[in-house]
């Protein structure tokens, strides 16, 4: 081989070692441009805006909707509507309604009055054992239970 030709071969070897790392660095660069984020133009950027107002928009009415069926279901069962806003993030409300509703009436049955001394008479007096009865015990039963001897004095 002459030196002609070696430097040829030397030549042609190199410039295909260029060329192949030539087009990986056009590859490279390609995935950079689409990998990198584009700058958004002022219209586009305007579009998100109104597309994130218009979604938070849609959220509020959503929560709205639900806090208004929520209260109405309330309502329904003869509880508090204020109990609304406690019940917005449970996901079964109905179970929940239900569940408050039974809490709430075995509250009002707890808390309701009941009398701890009912004036029950210890003689239950007839109208005959009432015409038997001597004037000192009529007097008696007068000054006791006055409504009872007026109710067996006619």
């Amino acid at each position: 081989m002459t030196q002609e030709e070696w430097l040829k071969k030397l030549q042609s070897e190199t410039d295909k070692v260029r060329t192949e790392y030539s087009k990986q660095i056009k590859e490279l660069k390609n995935q950079i441009e689409e990998l990198t984020p584009k700058t958004k133009s002022p219209e586009e950027v305007e579009m998100e805006k109104r597309i994130k107002a218009l979604e938070d928009k849609e959220k509020e009415v959503q929560a709205k909707e639900k806090l208004l069926n929520v209260t109405n279901k309330l309502q329904e069962q003869g509880l508090p509507s204020q109990l609304a806003k406690y019940l917005s993030g449970v996901e079964d409300v109905e179970t929940e309604i239900n569940s408050l509703k039974e809490i709430f009436n075995n509250g009002k049955l707890d808390n309701s009055y009941k009398p701890n001394n009912h004036k029950i008479t210890k003689d239950v007096i007839t109208k005959e054992q009432f015409t038997k009865m001597s004037y000192m015990e009529r007097m008696n039963l007068f000054q006791s239970n006055e409504e009872l001897y007026n109710k067996l004095s006619k």
